[in-house]
């Protein structure tokens, strides 16, 4: 049984985000942070700090799940929030004119998706690689009774590589790349970079396994994302968009199944067509957004896509507003609009086993 699924066990039903499903890095980071807490009741002179995952539409309740989680900082650091990894990514530059509405430009991609036949490789272990940043808001204070925070924030470049075979066996790695920005002692980034590289193995709950065969029309798309993970079926857009992202994430897709999600989005009422882009990566695109509004939070969810063969090369994440009751970006000396995830697809397929690679 993996942390998440254990820990919703020892809950008894009582759990409050049942029936959610986070994206594989916010699963990552629950993950994480429950074991990291684990050390909480170790005798410490040292400060502890809290890392709070961004809260994106659909992976805010998982974070919170398990609650706030203390991080030891290195002997001698000062106090406070270094200012390693605080240089925010450079947004990716739009060219067009204002916004319009995006479902037929979309739905014409989805034509050109389905002819692009099956995703590439061979095997039974679906293989995706991406890189990309990811905002993380700090805490930090003395372990007093009553001590005074600091804030901070940092824009981490990742690399990451994950498997996940058709029985629910999963890897992730998780590499993060030279900061931004540095800031502070050597030590510190030395220190992060450790603490964040990680190679994570378990096995899916069933709800959490993609089937075999993926549906390729319209309707068995949603009812799969609205579907996937533990509870009641939710057709809400967040959970659709979430549900996609980590579909993206997690597995390659034919043209047919790719298809299937962009007209799941293109009908969803809500897409907006803004112009060509060109991703990190250098590769230019079509660039359509979706406004998503949960319960704590309003984001735009951004899709770059290929326009040979509509295949998705770029996603980000930019919060509009959030929970008025939750820490916000304004403490942390950011405002928004705030871009806080980057993801560029650099290749995914079908491999032989879990580690291979193409």
């Amino acid at each position: 049984m993996d942390d998440l699924n254990a820990l919703r066990t020892a809950m008894n039903g009582a759990d409050p985000a049942k029936g959610t499903a986070p994206t594989p890095q916010a699963r990552q980071w629950a993950r994480t942070n429950a074991v990291i807490r684990l050390k909480e009741n170790t005798p410490m002179a040292r400060p502890l700090w809290r890392r709070i995952p961004v809260l994106a539409a659909g992976a805010a309740t998982a974070a919170l799940a398990v609650g706030a989680a203390a991080m030891l900082l290195p002997e001698g650091d000062p106090l406070g929030v270094p200012a390693a990894y605080a240089a925010p990514p450079e947004p990716i530059e739009v060219v067009g004119g204002e916004p319009t509405d995006g479902t037929e430009r979309l739905l014409a991609l989805a034509d050109t998706a389905e002819g692009r036949g099956d995703a590439r490789g061979e095997g039974e272990v679906g293989f995706v690689s991406s890189t990309g940043t990811t905002l993380y808001r700090l805490t930090a204070n003395a372990g007093d009774e009553d001590p005074e925070e600091t804030r901070g924030y940092g824009f981490i470049p990742f690399e990451w590589n994950e498997w996940q075979d058709l029985e629910g066996a999963m890897r992730q790695d998780q590499h993060p790349q030279p900061p931004l920005e540095t800031g502070g002692q050597e030590s510190d980034h030395e220190w992060f970079l450790e603490q964040q590289t990680d190679t994570h193995e378990e096995r899916l709950e069933p709800s959490l396994v993609w089937p075999e065969e993926l549906p390729t029309d319209t309707a068995g798309m949603t009812e799969l994302l609205g579907d996937f993970g533990e509870g009641p079926v939710d057709d809400s857009l967040a959970n659709l968009v979430n549900s996609a992202e980590n579909l993206y994430d997690s597995r390659p897709l034919s043209g047919a199944e790719e298809a299937a999600v962009q007209r799941m989005i293109a009908e969803s009422g809500e897409v907006e067509y803004l112009g060509t882009a060109t991703d990190p990566l250098d590769r230019e695109g079509h660039l359509f957004r979706v406004r998503v509004e949960d319960e704590v939070s309003v984001s735009e969810h951004r899709y770059l896509y290929d326009p040979e063969d509509a295949s998705l090369l770029y996603r980000d994440t930019i919060l509009l507003e959030e929970d008025p009751s939750l820490d916000r970006a304004e403490e942390f000396g950011l405002a928004y609009p705030l871009l806080s995830e980057q993801v560029s697809y650099v290749w995914s397929g079908w491999v032989q086993e879990i580690g291979q690679r193409p």
